[in-house]
């Protein structure tokens, strides 16, 4: 009975120790981040050769950060020093927000006071400006969400899609934090932009004002279509989509930021998303070419949408990081 007794004892107090042990470990601290950068897709290597969306943000922030593989896509998620993280989403609505819904629910990774700042290329009517242009996104369109159908089985003089079902708006039509909007708009006016001689050429095939312009920072709303449509049909088609919403015009085209938008809301992040999309296109052919022949030709924009992508990115990355005490709660 005393021996029984005594082991009870020595059983408590093993339990008791190992509680302690457990208790006394450091609890691991999640690592904060302040701003998370997104590029689509890059050309070749992530620095050196010749620059996709991606390479410009990892050159400036990310050469020797430390990186972390989070799925087998391979997503590789690089964050530095500064609390400055940035990965490759990928193309197209379905990978952009599998991609961001992975980081987001790492447990390593802090994104309570996060930024997240979407960068990436697009293309515009040639009525609302030009060729390098950088658009800040105040709100998001999706181009195809809804009931569609062939233009040849449709009544004549119809639409060919309707947004008549509920539930399209929240996904399909999102607004914008207008105040972030609004602050990161007025903090690039001044951002030198660049241009070249094969753009300046490529705008003289169109008549408009606008596409004649040199390159600037505007705003307005951009539409996500999952297909890289082309045309002026199409354009037509997402003033329509546009119109369905009451989202006013639309500056740029692109296959991703509804997906963005969409898991901002479901993490309770959308205050704190921007998006910024540079012009490489035109959405539709100059008069006399054809679809297929706009497809393929060159604009001679690409490389400079990519560094003014970059450049207004930059600036705002910069900005929240010099005073980041103020900025974390500013929006």
């Amino acid at each position: 009975m005393k021996q029984r007794k005594v082991r009870c004892i020595l059983i408590v107090i093993m339990l008791f120790l190992a509680i302690s042990m457990v208790a006394a470990q450091p609890i691991e601290e999640k690592q904060p981040v302040k701003v998370l950068v997104f590029g689509m897709f890059e050309v070749g290597e992530n620095k050196g050769d010749f620059a996709g969306e991606f390479q410009h943000f990892y050159e400036a922030y990310f050469d020797g950060a430390e990186s972390y593989e989070l799925n087998t896509l391979p997503l590789t998620l690089y964050v530095n020093e500064d609390g400055v993280a940035g990965a490759i989403a990928g193309m197209g609505k379905a990978q952009a927000s599998a991609t961001l819904t992975t980081i987001l629910r790492d447990d390593r990774f802090d994104f309570s006071d996060t930024y997240i700042l979407i960068s990436g290329c697009s293309g515009m009517n040639p009525e609302r400006g030009t060729l390098g242009d950088v658009v800040i996104a105040d709100a998001l369109v999706d181009y195809e969400l809804g009931h569609a159908w062939k233009e040849s089985d449709n009544p004549k003089d119809s639409d060919t899609l309707f947004l008549r079902s509920v539930g399209y708006d929240r996904p399909g039509f999102i607004k914008l934090n207008a105040s972030l909007v609004d602050w990161a708009f007025e903090l690039v006016q001044d951002v030198s932009l660049n241009d070249a001689d094969a753009a300046k050429e490529y705008r003289k095939h169109y008549s408009a004002d606008e596409a004649l312009e040199t390159p600037a920072v505007r705003r307005g709303v951009s539409v996500t279509g999952d297909s890289y449509w082309h045309g002026k049909a199409s354009s037509e088609h997402a003033d329509d989509v546009c119109a369905a919403y009451d989202a006013g015009t639309y500056m740029v085209t692109q296959m991703e930021d509804n997906a963005f938008g969409v898991v901002a809301m479901n993490e309770n992040k959308l205050d704190r998303l921007l998006v910024i999309r540079d012009v490489v296109n035109y959405d539709q052919p100059y008069p006399g070419q054809s679809v297929t022949e706009s497809l393929d030709a060159s604009s001679g924009a690409f490389s400079i949408g990519m560094k003014n992508g970059f450049a207004v990115t930059n600036t705002i990355i910069d900005e929240l990081l010099s005073d980041w005490e103020n900025y974390k709660n500013a929006f």
